[in-house]
């Protein structure tokens, strides 16, 4: 019984870390926020694609497909 506890306990705490590791996206992307300082700038996603970091609706720094 301990070592079943002890095994959920880990999965428990160990699991949300491994789902974040999977699902990481490197770079920019399409929606995605970038820093203030950022705004004016272009960048590449992944894809090839080019994005401008542009101020959406609300004034937040976002990604944008040019």
């Amino acid at each position: 019984m301990r070592t079943l506890a002890a095994a959920l306990a880990l999965w428990l705490f160990a699991g949300p870390a491994f789902a974040r590791v999977r699902s990481a996206r490197k770079g920019p992307h399409a929606g995605g926020h970038c820093s203030k300082s950022a705004v004016g700038t272009t960048s590449t996603d992944s894809k090839g694609a080019a994005l401008q970091c542009r101020a959406d609706h609300k004034g937040r720094a976002r990604w944008t497909r040019k």
